[in-house]
């Protein structure tokens, strides 16, 4: 009899672990063998997965009644999978003699976690002498009223605890501890209002307070999107015209945004930022005695040797590694170059925004790269600090909320919360309850619900309820207590932070020539924002890009979108041209990659040839495809020349032609499906206050969203008018929200009830008038 040892069965039994295992994205599941003693057969197995990314292995050794030995290695030009990380999991699988893969701890790793989850399911199988066997899918049935996905992801709201013990009273509740409840803790706190914020996490998940340097990532997120800072405009970007940048982020959403959340992120996130480094630099004396010898066993950037303060363009010399494990000065993160932005060739010098594809970009963010490529942390401790010693608030960890508290009248005055130990906890509020629990992402009938295009795109491709998710440990909670007393997830379309496709250069993304498996280009390369559109709907396989000598040209023009080249620290670029340089033909070649201007861990591979026929053989074009490979290239060249795409409409300016050696490319893939990663956008419908209204559109009372809580943000999914700015909205949106409630409403103040439409009048009307959608027919 197979043994069926499913990812969803692993999911279901998840719990959130201790602090070393939550550093390294494990959680606590059920053991694999139940029974007697001699369970295994003594020896070593092991499974290979392929990902979009690397190929995994994963070898466990069994002795006759326990896991003994595993090691996980894995390859690929994408691998993102560090060392350390398979290290520390293959350890704890064997300390806890179970094993599942949080892929929220780190960018891009839902398909590493499922593929690690499949070959351990799959080596413990051999191991017990049975056959893996991929489980039946489980139907969905039935869907909650107002939402066409299917299966009831909501259910009934939870019964009230017969006992718990009093919390307290607060004028502000604030649920969840990440960016968003960060921003709205000292929003509140500044407005004079007491605060209570609960987090489900142990605080040793977001520190390391071992000084082992195993977890280094806390709050994750590496740079804050905002306009318009002073810290920003001293750098010598901006200030910037706010409505062009709002018009921008409505415009990639195609309108399916609340404009006005949109605006208030735009024109607040300076004033949230300054006001954020200013708290940061109260505590000097504390950041030097604790973070200035901080140890870490392993470092993920080259940090140049400044002379300047990155305000000049032209203070980036000598780059180098910045070493491996030891000490490193973390007590000032605002300083460059801990502290960069991302920015075009020329930095200051550029003229902004940049115009690519019917798309601008600005450079609007403080990229906190540290020496890890993640170490946000490191300020927002002080944000914790200073809202936890502020007279009649607190921070209390290992605390999840379950349910809001209603009055007769409909208010919110509370919620129940329930501890790690399993006592049950009431929160009462004066002036309001703030939603900042994260988004959906480890909730798999949520995804497989609400994330309607992309469940679409799976179930065709063979997926189901039970294999499509990313594993994590925000679960919607924030969601559905909202729905519980009425709120509404905003509607279809809803996406998550899907960016990228096709085929990257170690650059990462740039308006270079794209071809398909069939050697055919097929859209605007400079319209970044469309490329994951596009391509999900070209023929499965192969995708490629190709350049030439003149490679520099394109780079020096791209825009910011996320994943761009990045030239705020110039001596990556000089890194990258040294290795293009040292490129040689016939072969695949590793370069230091650029994108995002990070990690050195993030190499990229770029093939080289003396001639456009070679090429075409290594990136792996064959008969009629390489026919088409090398009649598409003359004929993008032949537009080139002419100086107009009327092919595609690509700006002139990146319309370089490809036909002097040395040639380069390189590969990526195609498919139709495309899992969820990183984070869910899609969230509640609310005011522009963020007061969360119900289905008669009225606000409920008390009751606000911020972070990946808040609805009308994204639309589609993910864009990126500048990098940065899911972290700059979720902590601005959080910090509006604590100064709405915590200044009774006067901070953007009370709207007016909305007129009523005359009897008889005529509804919005669509193209020729009344006779349109919401108008007598």
């Amino acid at each position: 009899m197979a043994k069926l040892l499913s990812r969803r069965e692993f999911l279901r039994g998840a719990m959130a672990a201790g602090a070393s295992a939550a550093a390294i994205g494990l959680l606590n599941v059920p053991a694999f063998a139940e029974g007697p003693a001699d369970k295994y057969t003594p020896g070593t197995y092991s499974d290979t997965e392929e990902t979009p990314y690397s190929t995994i292995t994963v070898t466990m050794t069994f002795s006759s009644d326990a896991i003994t030995d595993c090691e996980i290695t894995s390859e690929g030009a994408q691998d993102l999978l560090t060392a350390d990380k398979k290290a520390a999991m293959a350890a704890a699988i064997v300390a806890e003699q179970n094993a599942d893969v949080d892929a929220v701890t780190s960018c891009s790793l839902g398909s590493s976690v499922a593929a690690i989850q499949v070959a351990v399911a799959k080596c413990v199988a051999q191991a017990s002498g049975v056959d893996y066997e991929a489980p039946e899918a489980a139907p969905v049935t039935g869907r909650v009223p107002g939402y066409c996905g299917p299966g009831d992801w909501l259910g009934e709201a939870p019964a009230d605890p017969e006992s718990y013990e009093d919390a307290g009273t607060y004028d502000v509740i604030i649920l969840g501890g990440g960016h968003s409840g960060i921003g709205a803790a000292f929003g509140a706190v500044d407005e004079g209002a007491t605060v209570a914020v609960i987090e489900k996490q142990p605080w040793s998940n977001f520190v390391d307070l071992d000084g082992t340097g195993a977890n280094m990532g806390g709050w994750y997120g590496e740079d804050i999107g905002h306009v318009n800072s002073q810290f920003l405009i001293d750098r010598g970007y901006g200030p910037y015209d706010t409505g062009e940048i709002v018009s921008e982020f409505c415009k990639r959403a195609a309108g399916r945004v609340n404009p006005e959340i949109i605006r208030n992120f735009v024109q607040y996130s300076g004033r949230m930022f300054d006001r954020y480094h200013e708290i940061y630099d109260m505590y000097e004396a504390e950041r030097k005695e604790n973070d200035s010898h901080v140890f870490m066993n392993s470092t993920a950037v080259i940090v140049p040797k400044a002379t300047g303060d990155g305000s000049t363009g032209d203070q980036w010399v000598d780059g180098e590694p910045a070493g491996g494990e030891g000490y490193y000065d973390m007590s000032n993160m605002f300083a460059y170059p801990l502290c960069n932005t991302q920015a075009a060739y020329g930095q200051q010098k550029t003229e902004y925004p940049i115009d690519a594809g019917g798309y601008k970009t600005w450079p609007c963010n403080a990229q906190f790269y540290g020496y890890q490529g993640n170490n946000i942390e490191y300020i927002h401790k002080y944000i914790v600090k200073y809202v936890s010693e502020t007279e009649g608030c607190t921070w209390d960890f290992e605390r999840e909320g379950l349910k809001l508290i209603q009055d007769d009248s409909g208010k919110i005055t509370g919620l129940y919360a329930k501890g790690a130990d399993g006592t049950f906890y009431r929160y009462n509020c004066n002036k309001g309850v703030i939603l900042c629990a994260g988004d959906y992402i480890g909730n798999p009938e949520m995804c497989w619900a609400l994330l309607n295009e992309g469940m679409e795109w799976a179930e065709r491709s063979g997926a189901t309820a039970d294999s499509w998710t990313a594993a994590g440990g925000r679960n919607g909670a924030g969601h559905r207590m909202a729905c519980w007393v009425g709120g509404m997830i905003e509607p279809t379309p809803r996406g998550w932070m899907g960016i990228g496709g096709g085929a990257s250069g170690p650059w990462g993304s740039a308006p270079m020539l794209q071809l398909n498996g069939r050697g055919k280009r097929f859209m605007n390369e400079a319209a970044m924002s469309q490329v994951q559109a596009t391509c999900l709907r070209q023929p499965a396989g192969l995708a490629c890009f190709v350049t030439d000598a003149n490679w520099r040209e394109t780079l020096k023009a791209a825009p910011l979108d996320h994943g761009a080249p990045n030239f705020g620290m110039q001596d990556y670029w000089d890194k990258m041209e040294a290795d293009m340089d040292a490129a040689v033909p016939g072969q695949s070649n590793t370069v230091t990659i650029a994108n995002l201007a990070e990690r050195t861990m993030m190499a990229g591979s770029v093939f080289c040839a003396n001639t456009l026929e070679e090429l075409a053989d290594l990136l792996g074009y064959k008969d009629a495809a390489k026919e088409n490979f090398l009649a598409e290239i003359a004929h993008y060249n032949e537009l080139c020349k002419a100086g107009v795409d009327s092919d595609f409409g690509k700006d002139g300016k990146y319309m370089i032609p490809v036909e002097q050696a040395p040639f380069y490319g390189g590969t990526g893939s195609f498919s139709h499906s495309a899992n969820p990663m990183m984070v869910t956008m899609s969230g509640l419908v609310t005011d522009e206050t963020q007061n969360v209204v119900n289905k008669d559109w009225e606000p409920i009372e008390g009751l606000y969203a911020a972070g990946n809580c808040l609805g009308g943000r994204y639309g589609f999914g993910y864009s990126t008018p500048f990098a940065g700015n899911s972290v700059g909205m979720a902590i601005t949106h959080g910090w509006i929200a604590g100064h709405q409630v915590g200044s009774g409403k006067s901070f953007l103040g009370t709207p007016v009830e909305p007129m009523e439409a005359p009897a008889g009048g005529f509804g919005p009307g669509g193209p020729g008038g009344p006779g349109g959608p919401g108008g007598p027919g």
